[in-house]
């Protein structure tokens, strides 16, 4: 009977704190090179589990046979498919726009797509200093990203001009005139339709005003600046929170990503006739010509 007990305790002991990594697409170069920077910098054994080209019902015989304890989810569909069928495991996940739109439970924690809106609104001010004033296009969906823009705004003394959509409500190109400039967030309203995406920068580059983006596909568009979170510094980050937990050690639920990645569209820049401070090129990681 001792014997017994003790392979229990040693399977049990073996199997405690199992890994498995879920992957919405490994193709997505962004989800790559997170998931090459987790395992670099996690501690411990793991599984993957590729989403692409996988159906539901395999997904969901894959999870129910592995059961693992710990679960890093990369991408929105990676997080839904391990909230539906083991809602009960822990749950860690990055690189999903607007996490809060989500069920995040007790047993949820992760860092979130977006960066630090002090940091974001700090580095558009430190390359555009005579900028005052911001334009944001949200709707029900990102609301408290509005209000959050807006209040970190306040406390620096920049005024944001706040413009709600709808599904039937469009976007007021007269309230576009009455800010220096406009911050896109990711909003689904807004990006439901690329023509109405396009027909926005249109607008923006007749006023002669600058677009300030969260991800360098808006290069192409003509944004004049992209501040994005750091993908390999959010791997490395979730897999020092997982280290942590596995630890019993202290950190925080949900974090900021600690790594930006900056691209100043110099040309869309200079088109425009904007003014910016060549002192600020420290903080950028690449300048588009």
């Amino acid at each position: 009977m001792k014997n017994i007990f003790l392979l229990i305790f040693l399977f049990l002991n073996l199997h405690a704190n199992d890994l498995l990594i879920i992957n919405s697409n490994s193709n997505i170069e962004k989800y790559a090179n997170v998931q090459q920077a987790f395992i670099k910098n996690y501690k411990g054994d793991y599984k993957v589990l590729d989403l692409l080209g996988l159906s539901k019902k395999q997904i969901e015989e894959y999870l129910y046979d592995e059961y693992p304890d710990i679960v890093y989810t990369i991408g929105t569909k990676a997080f839904s498919y391990a909230n539906m069928y083991i809602p009960e495991k822990t749950i860690f996940f990055s690189s999903i726009v607007n996490y809060k739109r989500l069920n995040i439970q007790n047993n949820r924690y992760g860092v979130s797509n977006e960066l630090y809106i002090g940091m974001n609104l700090t580095i558009i001010k430190s390359l555009f200093s005579k900028l005052d004033s911001f334009s944001i296009i949200y709707s029900e969906y990102t609301k408290d990203l509005y209000l959050n823009f807006k209040q970190n705004a306040s406390t620096m003394g920049i005024k944001i001009v706040g413009q709600e959509i709808s599904k039937n409500k469009d976007i007021n190109k007269k309230l576009l005139k009455d800010s220096d400039g406009l911050i896109m967030i990711a909003d689904p309203i807004l990006l439901k339709d690329e023509k109405v995406v396009i027909d926005l920068f249109k607008e923006m580059n007749k006023l002669k005003k600058p677009i300030f983006a969260y991800h360098e596909l808006f290069i192409q568009y003509g944004a004049s600046l992209v501040i994005s979170a750091h993908n390999k510094t959010i791997g490395a980050q979730v897999a020092s929170m997982i280290n942590h937990f596995k630890n019993n050690k202290d950190f925080s639920k949900i974090q900021s990503p600690m790594g930006t990645n900056v691209i100043f569209n110099k040309k869309v820049a200079d088109t425009l006739e904007v003014q910016y401070n060549t002192h600020a090129f420290p903080v950028i990681n690449k300048v588009v010509e």
